[in-house]
């Protein structure tokens, strides 16, 4: 890629062929730049490129590989970073008879790669490249749309089947694990990823709020906690996009709070209310999405009712859906499915979240917890929830520890099953006003039962 004219040139076995040109790159921070050295496990590595690329159906929130080499064996791979996991891959050949068809694969389906083993889809998409520099393998065409899916295995394994764009750009296969950025030393000294957020700032384009800005490499969206402005973040400046409703309670943990929770440093960075309807009935929660540093990624806390549970992503290849889930060789069983709705939302976050946004959501109950399973229709993500204290959440965020329960208008079970009962007292007392003024005796009351859900 000439660093000059932009252009990408292909080499052929008779001479350059240019083949289209490439957008700036966007700014966004990586200690992989071009040219630098390192050590990999001992063994010597070079940066030889970098390619920036981004959804098809989702411009303008690019993320970057990297092409790294290793002279003294020949090999090479790719490195990428996504919500705070380290990926390598390396191209591997095609199993016999090739990739499952494109059109068949779905989120959370289980294939098999002969030669390679099973694996679970966690996305099915289509990319295309935006930017780049240096040397690399073939890439597609600079916005050529191309069809992908991202898999993963037992014990870290992760890939990618590329399905080309069906013309003059062959499928590939991608195979390799999820990693530790600490095998990667470099010979500068400076640390691939450091263990701590640097929290930073930017202001609202609509009322000049000074909003932190906690993960500037991963961030897709901003809702401003003043004014509700909803914005995409691009080249380091917030560009605006309408008006989002402001939620209609504030955040028991406050936006930008940090602490230390689970023996991470976290900085609560986004709030979110979510909903679903049961059988006619309106059951909200409240989730906050925790940054803990670029070593670590992104945690959840979600709480209904008073009682909270601390949410912790699963690779997908960790978990087997069936009538139950199998996770970490222990047994979950089905609980619930809903169809779970973003009502509101403000702060930073790592996806373009939109009002009104649905996933299906489906709970597997276990020991120590829950696995849960949300399915969206074009990726599916894996998580483990666990039981966590009021009290421990406010010692680690240095706060008052919260009511067993919120109110507000929140549509809460709890609430709910109290106004049944006071209805209840008052029908039974009625009743036995009517018994002493009639004279009657005897005769009883049986109330309702209640079931509890999200």
């Amino acid at each position: 890629m000439c660093k000059h004219c932009k252009f990408v040139v292909a080499r052929t076995d008779r001479n350059l062929q240019a083949v289209g040109r490439m957008s700036d790159l966007v700014d966004i921070p990586t200690p992989l730049q071009l040219g630098v050295t390192g050590r990999w496990a001992g063994e010597p590595f070079v940066v030889d490129g970098r390619v920036q690329i981004d959804r098809a159906n989702a411009p303008g929130a690019p993320w970057q590989e990297h092409f790294i080499t290793f002279p003294n064996s020949g090999r090479w791979c790719w490195v990428a970073s996504a919500q705070g996991r380290w990926y390598s891959t390396s191209e591997v050949a095609l199993p016999p008879g090739g990739l499952p068809p494109y059109s068949a694969l779905r989120p959370g389906a289980q294939i098999h790669l002969q030669g390679y083993g099973a694996f679970t889809v966690a996305e099915v998409g289509r990319r295309r490249v935006v930017a780049g520099e240096g040397e690399m393998p073939s890439v597609a065409a600079p916005g050529v749309v191309t069809g992908y899916a991202d898999i993963g295995g037992p014990n870290g394994a992760f890939g990618t089947l590329d399905y080309g764009d069906g013309q003059s750009i062959p499928p590939k296969l991608y195979i390799g694990r999820q990693i530790d950025p600490a095998v990667m030393q470099l010979d500068s000294g400076a640390p691939v990823q450091p263990a701590e957020a640097q929290v930073t700032a930017v202001s609202c384009p609509t009322c000049g709020g000074n909003l932190p800005l906690a993960a500037p490499g991963t961030t897709e969206r901003i809702v401003c906690r003043y004014c509700g402005t909803a914005s995409d973040l691009r080249q380091g400046a917030l560009v605006a996009l309408g008006q989002a409703p402001k939620p209609p309670i504030e955040p028991y943990i406050p936006l930008g709070a940090q602490g230390q929770l689970r023996g991470n440093r976290v900085i609560c960075i986004g709030f979110v209310v979510r909903g679903c309807t049961v059988e006619g009935e309106r059951y909200r929660w409240r989730e906050y999405l925790l940054y803990a540093g670029p070593r670590v990624g992104y945690l959840w806390l979600m709480e209904e009712d008073g009682a909270w549970q601390f949410v912790t992503p699963i690779p997908p290849g960790e978990v087997r859906v069936g009538a139950g889930a199998d996770y970490r060789g222990q047994q979950y069983v089905y609980r619930q499915s809903v169809s779970a709705e973003v009502e509101y939302v403000v702060g930073e976050f790592y996806w373009k979240v939109e009002i009104g946004e649905r996933v299906r959501a489906t709970e597997y109950e276990g020991p120590g917890g829950k696995v849960s399973v949300e399915e969206a229709p074009t990726e599916v993500t894996h998580s483990f929830c666990e039981p966590m204290s009021g009290q421990e959440i406010a010692g680690a965020f240095n706060i008052q520890v919260a009511p067993p329960a919120l109110s507000g208008g929140q549509g809460s079970s709890v609430a709910s099953v109290l106004v049944v009962i006071v209805i209840i007292l008052v029908i039974i007392f009625l009743i036995a006003l009517s018994d002493c003024s009639c004279g009657g005796g005897g005769g009883g009351f049986i109330g309702p039962s209640f079931g509890g859900g999200k």
